[in-house]
């Protein structure tokens, strides 16, 4: 699953509405299927409203459009985009033997900028002794 979210500042008030749409279509309706959205709680002046896209539906990048109506400001339809971008891991499977150095390797493909990768053991704990490795762009 992927997170993207659009931050509104300078408001005194909740959001009256909130909408996330891909490709003109309202996503914000298909909640609970592929998509997740959270209208957000207004505070300190801002309300971040956030989108979790599904790895079902996140095969490409794609733009998402975050649309607002704000009673407050007389805003109908204001529209931010979002862009969510997407890469790809190889990792292959390797066998390898109980007391012996291994050097374990990991292709991240179609990044736009260097990345950190943290490795973990099966319980999702971190592995201290390499803790994470810079990646940068191929």
């Amino acid at each position: 699953d992927a997170t993207i979210s659009c931050v509104i500042s300078g408001i005194t008030q909740q959001l009256d509405d909130v909408v996330w749409r891909k490709d003109g279509t309202d996503v914000t309706s298909l909640s609970g299927s592929n998509y997740v959205v959270s209208a957000g709680t207004y505070g300190s002046n801002s309300q971040t409203t956030i989108l979790a896209v599904k790895a079902a539906v996140n095969s490409g990048d794609s733009t998402y459009t975050c649309v607002i109506t704000s009673n407050e400001w007389l805003v109908t339809d204001q529209q931010t985009s979002v862009t969510l971008n997407t890469f790809a891991i190889n990792f292959p499977d390797k066998t390898v033997l109980a007391n012996s150095d291994q050097v374990l390797t990991c292709a991240v493909t179609g990044l736009s900028a260097d990345t950190t990768v943290t490795w973990v053991d099966p319980s999702n704990n971190e592995i201290s002794d390499c803790d994470s490795a810079l990646i940068p762009l191929l």
